[in-house]
């Protein structure tokens, strides 16, 4: 048995009585969390009100990832429970100013504001679901089939029977009013881990999945996101009229010297609107929150290796 054997099963020992705690893993320590089952139905609605919810341990600790690593200004809380028919995940998060554009599935909300799952059943990085819920509880869900070498994914494909639910402490998209916050309710259905590798029912006592909580805060606010794209769709225009300029000078693009002193102002020009353009898309990720349960390294978000473990517990 090798050495970092030998530390998991250690630490596994000294912590699996405990709702959250640290698990060691091929990329070292990840966090861990018991699920305990709810012997009661859980309504979908937002509220996590039910007895269930009140028992289930907090997790507090989400860790800021990406950029300004100490400093984390909307804080998450999140919980987690099972029964025989879903795993349920439910978010808690301050937001001083809850906004949304998207308003369709599987719309790129991942360039606004919203709290994600991925959940790797076996821990092989591979056939895994992405799923992300907005303030608005509009929902992209995914299955990544692969990280390394290539990623792929499917967005074609859908959790059947999920169900999510949000509730706003404040308003969407009013600048007038400072919100408190918004709060998810996540029902996944176990037949859906059929497309991860299991058998779709309801795991056993003291089986392990690997997963992760994330959330993205989006403090630019709805204004600035609805400027920057409509500069993204000035930016198209912008590259095609500067192809265009090398391409009706018979030059190779970056030869500026071989241009015609006319064309060399021109270029100038749309190269400084399309340098405004990515100094307003710089500014929007620099004001950008990231943060995770279980924290990542250089690769952000896919990261399978760094997801932490869940333990499933029977209720008593």
């Amino acid at each position: 048995m090798s050495i970092p054997t030998i530390l998991l099963i250690i630490l596994y020992a000294s912590h699996n009585t405990q709702a959250e705690s640290t698990f060691i893993s091929s990329s070292g320590y990840v966090s861990h969390y018991s699920i305990h089952q709810s012997v009661a139905p859980i309504q979908i609605d937002g509220h996590l009100d039910e007895y269930a919810w009140e028992r289930a341990e907090q997790i507090n600790d989400f860790k800021r990832i990406l950029n300004d690593y100490d400093n984390i200004e909307a804080p998450t809380r999140a919980k987690m429970l099972w029964d025989d028919k879903y795993l349920y995940i439910g978010f808690h998060c301050d937001d001083r100013e809850m906004w949304a554009v998207y308003e369709n599935e599987d719309d790129k909300l991942w360039e606004e504001e919203v709290v994600e799952v991925f959940i790797d059943p076996d821990g092989d990085g591979k056939n895994y679901l992405e799923l992300e819920v907005s303030p608005t509880n509009t929902v992209v869900d995914l299955l990544i089939k692969s990280v390394e070498p290539d990623f792929t994914s499917d967005k074609d494909w859908d959790i059947v029977g999920l169900k999510t639910a949000v509730q706003l402490h404040g308003t969407v998209n009013d600048v007038s009013d400072e919100d408190l916050g918004w709060s998810v309710e996540i029902a996944i259905p176990w037949a859906t881990f059929v497309d991860m590798d299991t058998k779709g029912t309801p795991p056993k006592e003291k089986d392990s999945w690997r997963l992760n909580l994330y959330r993205i805060e989006r403090s630019a606010g709805h204004t600035a996101r609805v400027e920057l794209l409509n500069m993204k769709e000035q930016a198209k225009d912008l590259r095609l009229e500067i192809e265009k300029l090398w391409i009706n000078n018979n030059v190779d693009p970056g030869n500026r010297d071989a241009l015609p002193s006319l064309a060399r102002t021109s270029l100038a020009e749309l190269e400084a609107q399309l340098n405004k353009s990515n100094k307003a898309n710089e500014n929007y990720g620099n004001l950008t929150e990231y943060t995770a349960w279980s924290e990542t390294h250089k690769r952000g978000f896919h990261h399978p290796q760094r997801f932490g473990v869940v333990q499933f517990v029977e209720a008593p």
